[in-house]
């Protein structure tokens, strides 16, 4: 089956699996708006697609995660990033978001009626406030995970961190987890429309506290963040380039 067919084939699934599990998600979260809730029901949903796809994720975990909430850090290549994060973090959280995904249709929607966050990065004001009610959420207990690119990449490399996820981190007093997402971009091309069967992988390093820090220490969190993550991405070696055939 060529690598065109098999990412129609990974697609349909997608659709009919998100179709008829995102309106169970959205009525429990209407009781209970919990990450939990986001847990009980997005584990299975991403085990089912990424089953039907023939992809296969191996988690390395360099440390045991702290007590108590955390901010988990990740590279964003492309969308089977969301799923490969909710099977391989071994801990319930909130996913947050850019405000633009509030309008894509349908997924828009789910994500803003369940337990997920969003930030508007082009009004400076109100990102603000969406840091700060993302950092009373997580001061009460939620773990959250952002991915500080602020995009999807589609290859191996990484873009430059965003500030923000690093801010909310020194604004809770939360420890950081570096996450990696190796391998996502060998058996996804979105922009190829193309896909294959294959193993994938989850590296949490780490995680490296944010006590006594301020605004001001934010651009080398950050730094320092991307340098954990490059290195793993580095120990693995970039995927071969995925097309259509």
């Amino acid at each position: 089956m060529t690598r065109r067919l098999w990412f129609g084939w990974v697609a349909f699934w997608a659709w009919f699996f998100t179709a008829t599990m995102s309106p169970l998600l959205v009525l429990h979260s209407a009781f209970e708006p919990t990450t939990a809730t986001l847990r009980r029901w997005m584990r299975p949903w991403a085990r089912l697609i990424t089953g039907m796809s023939g992809i296969r994720l191996d988690v390395e975990q360099r440390a045991p995660l702290p007590e108590g909430p955390v901010i988990f850090v990740a590279n964003h290549a492309n969308s089977l990033d969301i799923m490969t994060t909710m099977l391989g973090l071994d801990r319930p959280f909130l996913y947050m978001a850019r405000h633009e995904v509030r309008s894509w249709p349908f997924v828009g929607w789910v994500l803003e009626k369940s337990a997920c966050l969003f930030i508007n990065r082009d009004n400076p004001r109100q990102a603000v406030r969406d840091l700060r009610e993302a950092a009373s959420r997580v001061q009460a207990g939620d773990s959250v995970l952002l991915f500080p690119e602020g995009g999807r990449g589609h290859d191996h490399g990484l873009q430059p961190f965003m500030r923000g996820p690093f801010m909310l981190a020194v604004e809770a007093g939360v420890p950081l987890v570096p996450v990696t997402l190796v391998g996502n971009t060998g058996v996804l091309a979105e922009r190829s429309f193309a896909a294959q069967p294959g193993r994938v992988r989850l590296v949490t390093d780490a995680a490296i506290p944010t006590e006594g820090l301020s605004r001001s220490d934010t651009a080398e969190l950050a730094e320092r963040v991307r340098r954990v993550v490059q290195a793993e991405l580095a120990t693995y070696g970039e995927p071969a380039e995925l097309e259509g055939h």
